[in-house]
C-alpha cells in the first residue's frame, strides 16, 4: 500500500494557545516498504500517524492513500475506507478485558461481516502464526506483557490489512519481548505488507528499511536504514 503527503500541516487550537503539531510534511512510502519515524517528544510522530490512519484529518495539506485523497473524506467515509486496510498497533496493547483472546482478535473481521466458520478460521490461522495459540481462550488480564502484544498485532493483520501501522510497539515490554514484536513485523513486511512505525527505540529502527526524523513538526531528514 502507498502513501503520500504534500505539505501536510496540524494545528490545534484552545482558547489561549495555537500549537502547530505538524508544518509542511511531505512524505512518499511505497508499496512493501517498511518506515520507521523518529523524533524527541511532542515533535509530531504520533500526530503524523493518526493522520495516516485516517484517525485524524490535517488542517492543510493532501494524503494519498493507495492513489486516493483521503485527507477530505467525513469521519464516517474514512472509517468506512480504512476497515480492511489498515492494521494498528498500539503500545499499550488496547485488548477488550471481557473478551478473551480469539475474540479479541476476530473483532476486525466482525466489523467486515466476515462471521461463522470463516471467521474461526483466519482467527486460528492467525493465532497460530503469532504463536499464541495455546492461549485462545485466556483473556488478557492472564497474559504476559509480550502475550498481549502479540495478540494485538494478531488482531491487526487478521483481515490481512495492505498496511500496518504501529505506534511505539515494543514501548512496554522488556528487550527480549521487544525483539520477539520486531521480528514478527518485521516478517510481516517482508511478506509484502507495508509498515510505519513510530518509535524512540534505535534497535526498532534498525529494522527499518528507512527512518524519517522529525522535529518541531518538520523532517529533518530521511536515511536508508536496513540493507
Amino acid at each position: 500500500m502507498e502513501l503520500r503527503t504534500e505539505n501536510l500541516r496540524k494545528v490545534f487550537t484552545t482558547d489561549v494557545v495555537e500549537t502547530h503539531a505538524l508544518n509542511g510534511v511531505s512524505i512518499d512510502i511505497h508499496d512493501g516498504e517498511f518506515v520507521a519515524i523518529m523524533g524527541p517528544s511532542g515533535c509530531g510522530k504520533s500526530t503524523l500517524l493518526n493522520i495516516l490512519g485516517m484517525l485524524d484529518t490535517p488542517t492543510e495539506g493532501t494524503y494519498m492513500l493507495d492513489g486516493r485523497e483521503v485527507s477530505t473524506l467525513k469521519e464516517d467515509e474514512r472509517t468506512a475506507y480504512r476497515r480492511g486496510k489498515i492494521g494498528f498497533v498500539f503500545q499499550s496493547f488496547n485488548l477488550i478485558e471481557e473478551l478473551n483472546v480469539s475474540e479479541n482478535v476476530g473483532l476486525p473481521l466482525g466489523y467486515l461481516g466476515i462471521k461463522g466458520e470463516k471467521r474461526r478460521k483466519l482467527v486460528a490461522e492467525t493465532l497460530e502464526r503469532m504463536g499464541i495459540s495455546h492461549r485462545a481462550t485466556h483473556h488478557p488480564n492472564q497474559l504476559s506483557g509480550g502475550q498481549q502484544q502479540r495478540v494485538a498485532i494478531a488482531r491487526a493483520v487478521v483481515s490481512r490489512p495492505g498496511l500496518i501501522l504501529a505506534d511505539e510497539p515494543t514501548g512496554n515490554l522488556d528487550s527480549k519481548n521487544g525483539i520477539e514484536v520486531m521480528e514478527l513485523l518485521r516478517e510481516l513486511n517482508r511478506e509484502g505488507t507495508t509498515v510505519v512505525m513510530v518509535t524512540h527505540s534505535q534497535r526498532d529502527a534498525s529494522y527499518a528499511d528507512r527512518i524519517i526524523n522529525l522535529f518541531d513538526g518538520q523532517i529533518v531528514d530521511s536515511l536508508a536504514e536496513r540493507m
